[in-house]
């Protein structure tokens, strides 16, 4: 590195842009040369590579069999690919009916050292970290191909998505099982969320879904196929303040899920028991009116033992307005001045008298008349059914959020900047596995992600208070989980 000092000092802006690129790639390869060393040094470690041999024969259920030393290229966070020799274990076959014909979707055997030290998919541990954060950070493949070979990194797409995939089905797997695991076992009365103020917020967004039709090709050799639209619910968690404001210094837990709604209350249920919100000082249940989320809620509540006075369900007040004017905007006896005024009336009521939402109910019941009378009497059902979740006042009073702005903020960041575009279409297990790394990215908790990946576990996630040197770390300023906005200026957003 010494020799770049013996270079000519640049005289203009774009010669030491061009010095600054070469200088740092060369860093880059010199410290991509340091890591195949100690990679090297592993391997001549014995104790080490028969402790990896040990682990990988314990880790798989089929008897493996030592092939020897193989070659095998990996690539290093500085876009060098390594050659090394490394052990070859590979399954024995059985000896009886038919022979492996195909490789696997993953290979046939392991590389038992390399998987050791967290090499997978033919890539280092920080190279499959940069791989999976750019893939669903950048606006697309193409782009994460271009913005990682200005770092150096120069990979085919399929290679981004092959890692990628790959880190979010090992996360989802660990995550399942430990969900699996809180769904079965007693609650931690020392979880995370044990005396704290909790908010749980439930929406959905839509991506569209590619689905190929059965039967014979087109003349140009292509299926033709379908696109459906496809609901993603997003679930958010975070701590509230004394003020019922988000905390600020806590990082919030995002997670997304393309399945039915029973998948989602599962979903819920799992983390709800794993951070132990049955010992949370409240737990505030929020959404708008997606009945497939009221339908479940009490259900949630009892499975993650949540006792009825810590629980509160609250319908998000913005969607309620926009109920209203819709219901409103239905008596045409009145002029769009008068049908303007009442609205601002009634909801102002809503909002801000204690018995608001009788009132509300009672002014609609007096004017279902006439031939919009039973699509009155449907949406003032809906107020109806939803009453003890719109006492806002009350809300007020014990100091809790009335609206769905952070998980309104969290559905445009991970879902539709990325995922939901004119001509863009997902294969739905696709879709599903990069949004779930997405939300990871967007909560802050990439370095949590990476940890669970590379150690094949799923620790209780924290929601310790961190300073805000550590906070700015993990979180871009446009990605801040605790948006103080007006929750209306969000909605709009």
């Amino acid at each position: 590195m010494e020799s770049w000092l013996e270079k000519p000092t640049p005289q203009t802006p774009l010669a030491y842009l061009q010095l600054e690129r070469e200088v740092t790639a060369a860093s880059e390869r010199q410290a991509d040369r340091i890591l195949h060393q100690h990679l090297l040094r592993a391997h001549d470690d014995e104790a080490f590579v028969r402790r990896a041999v040990g682990a990988a024969r314990e880790r798989h259920s089929q008897r493996l069999r030592h092939r020897g030393q193989r070659p095998t290229w990996v690539l290093m966070p500085g876009g060098t690919r390594c050659l090394v020799w490394t052990p070859y274990l590979r399954p024995v076959p059985p000896r009886r009916g038919p022979k492996r014909r195909k490789r696997g979707p993953t290979g046939v055997g392991v590389y038992p050292v390399l998987e050791a030290l967290g090499f997978n998919d033919g890539v280092s541990p920080a190279t499959r970290s940069e791989l999976s954060l750019y893939t669903v950070q950048a606006g697309s493949y193409r782009e994460a191909v271009q913005l990682l070979a200005e770092h150096g990194l120069h990979v085919e797409t399929k290679t981004l998505k092959r890692v990628a995939l790959s880190t979010a089905r090992a996360d989802l797997s660990a995550r399942d099982a430990a969900l699996e695991s809180a769904r079965q076992e007693p609650i931690d009365p020392h979880g995370p969320l044990a005396g704290q103020r909790v908010r749980v917020g439930l929406d959905g967004g839509r991506v569209r879904t590619r689905k190929p039709h059965p039967g014979r090709k087109t003349k140009n050799g292509r299926h033709r196929y379908d696109t459906p639209w496809r609901e993603p619910r997003l679930l958010v968690i975070d701590v509230l303040d004394r003020k019922g404001r988000t905390d600020r210094l806590r990082l919030p837990l995002y997670d997304v899920l393309i399945d039915d709604a029973d998948a989602t209350a599962a979903l819920v249920i799992g983390y709800l028991r794993l951070l132990g919100a049955a010992h949370a000082l409240v737990v505030e249940f929020i959404a708008d009116g997606a009945q497939w989320a009221w339908e479940r809620s009490e259900m949630i509540r009892l499975a993650a033992e949540i006792p009825a006075c810590r629980w509160v369900e609250v319908v998000d007040f913005y969607h309620a307005s926009e109920y209203l004017h819709e219901t409103v905007d239905l008596c045409r006896d009145r002029t769009a001045a008068e049908r303007t005024q009442w609205y601002e009336d009634l909801r102002h009521t809503l909002r801000r008298d204690p018995g608001g939402v009788d009132k509300v109910i009672e002014a609609l019941h007096g004017e279902a008349r006439g031939r919009r009378a039973k699509k009155m009497r449907d949406r003032i059902a809906y107020f109806e059914r939803h009453r003890e979740r719109m006492r806002y006042v009350a809300l007020d009073r014990r100091h809790l959020p009335v609206g769905t702005g952070p998980v309104e903020s969290a559905v445009r960041r991970v879902i539709n900047l990325r995922f939901k575009a004119p001509s863009i279409f997902w294969e739905p297990e696709t879709v599903n596995d990069l949004m779930h790394l997405r939300a990871v990215f967007k909560a802050g908790r990439w370095d949590e992600l990476m940890e669970r990946v590379l150690m094949h576990t799923f620790p209780v996630p924290s929601f310790a208070r961190k300073t805000r040197a550590e906070l700015s770390s993990v979180l871009a300023p446009q990605d801040t989980p605790s948006d103080q906005r007006d929750e209306r200026t969000l909605r709009r957003a």
